[in-house]
């Protein structure tokens, strides 16, 4: 699998992710983005999988979910398609 690709469908799997957990806690865009201070219009990016944030970005969006990184990790990977980890 080529590396774009590959990091396109990590990005797009924590967007699913994100999103859902944000649905599921009945939290608005605008609610979650001030709380770890990031603009509305970049949370709603990385929900689209458009974005990939950085590893302190990926730790507050666990934390806002009452989530340790590892969990929301496990979470993305589950998002991930059945041969994500296969080498090419």
């Amino acid at each position: 699998m080529q590396e774009q690709t590959r990091k396109k469908e990590l990005s797009e799997a924590l967007g699913r992710v994100v999103s859902r957990l944000r649905s599921e806690a009945n939290i608005s865009a605008r609610s979650l983005a001030y709380g770890i201070n990031m603009s509305k219009t970049t949370l709603l990016l990385t929900e689209r999988g458009k974005l990939d944030p950085q590893l302190s970005t990926f730790c507050k969006l666990a934390e806002a979910f009452y989530k340790k990184p590892d969990e929301l990790m496990k979470l993305v990977i589950d998002e991930l398609p059945e041969n994500w980890f296969q080498n090419d």
